[in-house]
């Protein structure tokens, strides 16, 4: 028994339902792809930060060796894959006063 002006509601209403779940399904993706991305995006940043500590901590042990020690301008380590430039300011003309320079790590990977 059919009813005037119903036919084919089923097939809007299973349309309307199928476009709405593939628009959640699409943005539920869309967000766990872009939480794996910072998360990898951290990752890299954090083995950075650690391959520059590993930088300061090998110029300070070549400072405590020697304290008039300078760093040259290509003084690069690889450390876990990635570049790690280490540079140390100049020391002033008097000996005595190498204690206030700069010591800097820059990584690259």
């Amino acid at each position: 028994m059919r009813r005037t002006g119903e036919r084919g509601i089923a097939l809007g209403v299973v349309i309307i339902t199928a476009v709405v779940f593939s628009v959640a399904a699409f943005a539920i993706l869309t967000l766990s792809m872009g939480g794996a991305q910072q998360a990898g995006s951290y990752a890299r940043r954090l083995k950075a930060r650690y391959a520059a500590e590993a930088g300061l901590v090998w110029a300070t042990q070549r400072l405590w060796g020697n304290p008039t020690w300078t760093s040259s301008a290509g003084t690069d380590l690889a450390v876990g894959g990635m570049n790690v430039d280490v540079t140390l300011s100049a020391c002033p003309a008097p000996p005595a006063s190498c204690d206030n320079r700069q010591l800097q790590a820059k990584v690259t990977y």
